[in-house]
């Protein structure tokens, strides 16, 4: 009887932390393939778009830096989860942005971005500039 009442302490602790691992997995794997950036209230009908939804609960994870970190060199994940990756970055380690977005940066290239509801391509160069000089703060991304 003691042994499963303490099996079951151990399964009430732990299911939660392996729950948030899965939710954190599918959620860097989903935002790897994004295929736009877009911050705050964007389309038609004005909402979050689920990547940004990824990537707010990506960041609150205890190793988003780390995380963040690996995306932003991956080059199997589109530039735009890249992108998203840089924005973590300038969140939780800004004195590092240039050294930690710098394979990024020299990749070149352009970036689907959406605004409100206007969709275009930018430089991710131009991008990273912005992200360096006002940060990731959806209000000015709009």
């Amino acid at each position: 009887m003691k042994i499963a009442k303490n099996l079951y302490l151990v399964l009430m602790v732990t299911w939660p932390l392996a729950e948030a691992s899965a939710l954190a997995t599918d959620d860097m794997e989903a935002l790897k393939r994004t295929s736009t950036f877009a911050l705050g209230q964007v389309s038609f009908i004005s909402h979050i778009s689920e990547s940004e939804q990824r990537y707010r609960r990506l960041l609150q994870a205890p190793a988003a830096l780390d995380l963040f970190t690996q995306l932003v060199g991956d080059t199997s994940a589109t530039n735009e989860a890249r992108l998203y990756a840089a924005c973590a970055i300038r969140t939780l380690d800004a004195k590092r942005f240039e050294q930690l977005t710098h394979t990024l940066r020299a990749s070149g290239g352009d970036v689907s971005i959406l605004r409100s509801d206007i969709l275009q391509r930018e430089s991710i160069q131009d991008q990273l500039q912005r992200i360096a000089q006002h940060g990731c703060a959806d209000a000015y991304w709009r």
